[in-house]
């Protein structure tokens, strides 16, 4: 018996409907995951392997230090919040953006010298003009990248003097600064300014951990 030859015509028509079906499975997978979410993990590991470490600080004035006392506070920005200073953790060998936001006016016998901005990278800070507390006008520009604030314009400093940091924090500005820590271990951060209570202005806020002095662990 002869076997009969396949016709050439109905070949063309199948491989024309595999093509047709193949390329529409393509376009419902892309379809589908294009929809799909990623999951917020590995997004956020991604964003944080892209960038910089991020620090944000926030600097209130008149916190109610106790039941009739109030003083100006630095709070870290956690995910939960405001969460306290006294304890930060750093990464070391780490560029890492320091984000100081202050709702304050200039603390009165600041200096220039608790001006100097020290141990960021290019030894400057950019400051952003913009919280504006209590309605005060500040006078720099929207933006500007400084590397010395003048003591009649200073509201705080974080400083870890061990490691030769110095931010300035102007009142009513955002403070940006970039840095890198390359040693590890547990430092005092403080303030220079004078902005707690008693003749100096040292007692209060100025010696409680987790208002205007605290501790930076790197590892």
């Amino acid at each position: 018996m002869k076997t009969p030859k396949a016709n050439p015509t109905s070949l063309k028509g199948l491989l024309v409907l595999i093509i047709i079906l193949a390329g529409s499975l393509v376009a419902v997978l892309a379809f589908y995951y294009a929809r799909v979410p990623v999951s917020s993990s590995v997004s956020s590991t991604v964003q944080q392997q892209s960038g910089p470490f991020r620090l944000t600080i926030v600097e209130v004035m008149d916190t109610g230090w106790n039941s009739t006392l109030a003083q100006p506070q630095f709070s870290v920005l956690g995910p939960k919040g405001l969460e306290s200073s006294a304890n930060i953790s750093l990464p070391a060998n780490t560029l890492i953006q320091l984000t100081i936001i202050s709702y304050d006016t200039p603390t009165a016998g600041s200096t220039d010298a608790e001006g100097k901005v020290s141990g960021t990278i290019g030894g400057t800070v950019l400051l952003i003009n913009g919280t504006n507390a209590m309605g005060m006008n500040v006078p720099p520009q929207w933006n500007e990248t400084v590397s010395s604030v003048p003591g009649d314009m200073l509201a705080h400093t974080f400083t870890i003097q061990p490691l030769g940091i110095n931010i300035p924090v102007v009142g009513g500005d955002t403070t940006i600064a970039y840095l890198t820590i390359n040693q590890t271990g547990t430092f005092p951060w403080i303030c220079l300014t004078p902005c707690g209570f008693g003749p100096t202005g040292m007692q209060g806020a100025m010696s409680t951990p987790g208002w205007m002095e605290g501790q930076v662990t790197v590892s």
